[in-house]
């Protein structure tokens, strides 16, 4: 359930029976010329519906912007600094606890590195705060573990083969037929000025390859390892 749609009442019954709350926390981020900015966006918050289903959670509302530091200066990456969105992550998640949560999943659609410190830190705030269970991660995560088998031994990261065959299964509308071949460079422990200039093409990987049929595999796989690490470790 959306608990965005929920009355407040509604919303107090199901937190009496100490359900996981799933938070996504999305981004607006240049994903090449094939892929929706809301890329990171969409997916987290379709993993998380379809996880809250299978494990009887509650979805909170998305939090559509994140950190950027390789795409930031790329056309239309609309981004917060790690300090806000730590501040962010504390403020939704200790309202949820003021409002009887006990269980929390911070789920991430976008898996930059400072992001993703930001949250991890945020989480061990709130767990160190308070007597309650909270998991961070991003379905980016374990989605990589599919990238061997539908890349045959190819490099694939951002905006590649599996991340445009989860959209295409999601929201096929708003992918785009010409799809490139995405190459980085990369620069080992240097901090660069324009990291942008790495990725020309705005993505990693072979996205001409992807299917809706591997989209599907990869989604379906996400949610049920993501419910599985939800049951055994929010029990």
């Amino acid at each position: 359930m959306r608990i965005a749609e929920l009355t407040s009442d509604e919303f107090a019954e199901s937190v009496r029976s100490d359900p996981v709350v799933i938070i996504p926390f999305g981004a607006i981020e240049a994903h090449g010329p094939h892929l929706p900015l809301s890329t990171d966006c969409i997916q987290p918050v379709a993993m998380a519906e379809i996880v809250a289903d299978l494990v009887g959670g509650l979805v909170a509302p998305l939090v559509p912007y994140g950190q950027h530091s390789s795409t930031k200066k790329m056309p239309g990456t609309i981004g917060i600094s790690m300090e806000t969105l730590k501040a962010l992550a504390v403020d939704i998640m200790e309202s949820l606890v003021a409002n009887g949560v006990k269980k929390i999943v911070v789920l991430s659609g976008h898996a930059g590195s400072i992001h993703i410190a930001a949250l991890k830190s945020a989480c061990e705030e709130i767990a160190e705060m308070y007597d309650v269970k909270v998991m961070m991660l991003s379905d980016y995560f374990i989605a990589d573990e599919m990238t061997a088998e539908l890349c045959g031994g190819r490099k694939d990261g951002h905006g590649g083969l599996v991340e445009t065959s989860r959209i295409m299964a999601l929201r096929p509308d708003l992918v785009k037929e010409v799809r490139p071949v995405g190459t980085s460079t990369e620069a080992r422990y240097v901090i660069d000025r324009h990291p942008e200039t790495r990725f020309p093409q705005q993505c990693v990987g072979h996205a001409k390859d992807a299917s809706q049929e591997a989209g599907e595999k990869v989604n379906t796989y996400v949610a049920e390892k993501l419910s599985d690490l939800i049951l055994k470790n929010m029990g």
